[in-house]
Parts: structure tokens; C-alpha cells; sequence
């Protein structure tokens, strides 16, 4: 997209530039954060694994009790819309939806009429395979969060911070600590290698429902013959580990070597997600295969 072309969005279903674009004052989730969100991955100008995204997005929308208004294929329909307006290939799409407006209180009004926003995200997928070539150092925060992160809602303060004490320490991300175990990073599922077993905490309320962490678990390590072990572990486990990596997809399979200053093995990226991210790369090449004139 170029500098002088204006940005669009699509809100409640149409598509138009951003700054016609606006949100009411008494709308709940700018008050309340009184919605859920999802956000999906594009190549070449396709999403990837859209219906899969579109199916946690509506498990969040029924967990918060926010009325139904949109089908899944309409919300298909959006993505492919919304892209084809602003002709980006290599982006993500942030879909938001809150309860809408109301009066002020806690209570919702009944009925609720849900409000929709969905636009593009750059994303520098040149800058993440530079970092995916040496790794990355993450620094462990204590896991605060209210106990239902397998929904995507919009009160995000425990990750905004965390990710902010990550950028300060020049890391790429923090790990969250529940009772002394790892549960995931901000916005991508941990796993480590170790002894030729990945291990990972158990996909349950303490952890976001990711699309790449279900791929990781349902199709690639059956592809490379991988037994994954779900049981929570402390940091000390994951310092012992012959590898570790965060995956998800912002940040795809993504090697960390070093965890709060403390090396992981040598220091170095391991060969396991260099696979991973080779693997999770055909799957991509295979849903969205580049456009041929």
C-alpha cells in the first residue's frame, strides 16, 4: 500500500476509508472491553487457515454471551473483501468485535446490537526470518491474567504490559509464570525439545486457543513422527531443554535461545523448529499459493 493511498477498514460490513470510520463513545468494548477479537494471517493475498480462526473467533462471541449477527461465511466473505480493497498480499487481518453501544453500566443492554471492525496489519516477515535465523532472548512474567485466556477478549492490560517489559529489556517477548509454570508467550504457545520429546502446557483456560500450536499438535508432529508431552513445566525445566521455540501466527515458528539472560543449550537455534517453520511454510505455499499471471 502506498503513503498516499488511505487506509481502509471494514466496520458492521462495509468497507470504507478509515478516517469515515469512528466509534461511539458509549460503545462497550471502548468502555468496557466488552468484546472479543481474532486475528488472521495473509500470504499472497489469502488468508491462512480462515475458518479455523473464524471458528475461535465464535467460540469467544458464545463464551461472552455477545449475540450472533454474522455467519462464518459472511465473515469469509469480509476478509476476502476487505483484501481485495486494499490489495494487500503479506498482512494480517484483526477482526474485533464488541457488544456495542449502550448506557452506561456494568449489565449489558438487552438486545445488544454487536458492532464489527476489521482492517489489515503490516507485518515484516523479512525481519522475523532475520530473527528466526539467529533466535530470540525472552524474559518470564508473572501470569496475572483473569483465568479464561482461551477467550479472546479485549481487556489485554497483563500482555500489553508484558510485551512492553519485553521491548524495554530488548526482548522479543515474555513468557508468562502461573504457580511457577510457563503456560505461553503474549501472543504465541512455548514449547521445548528435549530427550526427542516436544513438551508444552496442556491447551486449557490458562492458554489461548492458537491455530499454529493446533497445527503444530495435529498435523506437523505427526508428519515428523514428534510425541508431544502437554504437562506444565517450570523455567528451569525449559533452561535443561535441548531447544525451545514459541509458534504462533504472528510469529510463526520462532527459535528462543536464551530465557531471562540463561541460555537455552548452546545458545543457538535449533534444527527442530527450522523444520517446524519449513513444514508450517508448505502448508502456507499449499492455501495460499502465490498469484501467477
Amino acid at each position: 500500500m502506498s503513503e498516499m493511498q488511505e487506509k481502509l477498514v471494514l466496520v458492521d460490513g462495509e468497507v470504507m476509508p478509515e478516517q469515515e470510520a469512528f466509534v461511539d463513545v458509549n460503545d462497550r468494548g471502548h468502555n468496557f472491553g466488552d468484546g472479543v477479537f481474532e486475528i488472521v494471517p495473509v500470504y499472497n493475498g489469502r488468508c491462512f487457515a480462515l475458518l479455523p480462526h473464524m471458528n475461535n473467533l465464535f467460540d469467544s462471541v458464545i463464551a461472552m454471551k455477545i449475540p450472533g449477527v454474522y455467519m462464518i461465511e459472511e465473515l469469509v466473505e469480509f476478509h476476502e473483501s476487505l483484501l481485495a480493497a486494499t490489495g494487500e498480499q503479506d498482512c494480517e487481518v484483526y477482526t474485533q468485535v464488541t457488544r456495542g453501544s449502550g448506557a452506561y453500566g456494568l449489565a449489558y443492554p438487552e438486545p445488544s446490537i454487536p458492532h464489527l471492525t476489521m482492517y489489515t496489519v503490516p507485518v515484516d516477515r523479512v525481519a522475523l526470518a532475520e530473527k528466526r535465523a539467529k533466535g530470540v532472548n525472552i524474559i518470564t512474567v508473572e501470569d496475572d491474567r483473569w483465568a479464561r485466556c482461551d477467550v479472546n477478549t479485549l481487556n489485554r492490560m497483563p500482555e500489553v504490559l508484558a510485551k512492553q517489559k519485553a521491548a524495554v529489556g530488548r526482548a522479543f517477548d515474555a513468557l508468562f509464570v502461573r504457580d511457577g509454570k510457563i503456560t505461553e508467550a503474549t501472543e504465541a504457545s512455548f514449547f521445548i525439545y528435549k530427550d526427542g520429546v516436544l513438551w508444552t502446557h496442556p491447551q486449557d483456560k490458562f492458554i489461548h486457543k492458537n491455530i499454529t500450536r493446533r497445527l503444530l499438535v495435529e498435523r506437523l508432529s505427526k508428519d515428523l513422527d514428534l510425541q508431544i508431552i502437554e504437562r506444565a513445566f517450570d523455567k528451569e525445566f525449559a533452561l535443561k531443554a535441548d531447544e525451545a521455540f514459541i509458534c504462533g501466527p504472528r510469529c510463526e515458528f520462532m527459535p528462543v535461545t536464551k530465557i531471562d539472560r540463561s541460555f537455552v543449550a548452546d545458545g543457538k537455534p535449533g534444527e527442530l523448529a527450522q523444520k517446524l517453520q519449513a513444514a508450517y511454510m508448505d502448508f502456507v505455499a499449499k492455501e495460499c499459493p502465490a498469484h501467477h499471471e
